[in-house]
């Protein structure tokens, strides 16, 4: 995991577990920008309660969302929503994008239960087939565990399928993800966009939201 991703985390204040590269950490070197980070992290406030009508979920958000849109609209099939907080005419400039089933209730175990090796085995997995920069177990409350990942600005391509690398392609943002069960068996994927950089209090916000998403009380 590059150092920049591991500084994004500390800054937020996000408790790691375990990283994708199979190691555990449990401290980062603190530079000023961090710290005014960890500042920032402490005063989070999430004033806004959005209630979803079409899905039934509830979240704390950082402020009223100044539209919404389907999920659909940026990723043809998926059930959810885009939560937009500021955009620029037809550009989403910041925005949590809420994913509800969005993956198979086989398709990840028990992340509470499992233990070292399995988590390991598992985040590679992900790791593997995804173009993630990072990846790991973390904390997102005290009984709730969930899988956190960023999206990589530089993805390296093997174009013959020997193994090496021959080219990489550069991407223009960068995206946090959270995947991880609800209180009811829910299967939620949350999606930041914070462009053009992701800024550790719009990690720390995000984490913070995260924790606050809940289904329709049964």
């Amino acid at each position: 995991m590059k150092k920049h991703t591991k500084h994004i985390l500390a800054a937020a204040g996000i408790s790691l577990l375990l990283f994708g590269t199979a190691h555990a950490e449990n401290t980062v070197p603190a530079t000023k920008p961090m710290e005014q980070a960890v500042q920032e992290h402490s005063q989070t406030v999430l004033p806004y309660l959005y209630e979803s009508k079409a899905y039934g979920y509830r979240i704390m958000c950082p402020k009223a969302p100044v539209g919404v849109i389907p999920a659909s609209v940026l990723y043809e099939g998926r059930k959810g929503e885009v939560l937009i907080f500021e955009n620029e005419e037809y550009n989403i400039k910041y925005a949590w994008v809420v994913l509800v089933d969005v993956f198979s209730a086989d398709a990840l175990p028990d992340l509470n239960s499992i233990d070292r090796e399995q988590a390991e085995t598992l985040l590679k997995g992900i790791m593997g087939s995804n173009g993630y920069e990072g990846i790991m177990l973390v904390n997102l409350t005290e009984r709730n565990k969930a899988i956190f990942a960023m999206t990589a600005k530089e993805i390296e391509i093997d174009e013959d399928g020997d193994g090496v690398v021959d080219a990489a392609a550069h991407a223009d943002t960068q995206m946090a993800v959270l995947f991880f069960r609800g209180a009811n068996g829910e299967r939620y994927g949350l999606e930041l966009i914070d462009n053009p950089e992701l800024r550790a209090a719009s990690v720390s916000a995000f984490v913070e939201g995260a924790r606050t998403l809940a289904g329709a009380q049964k």
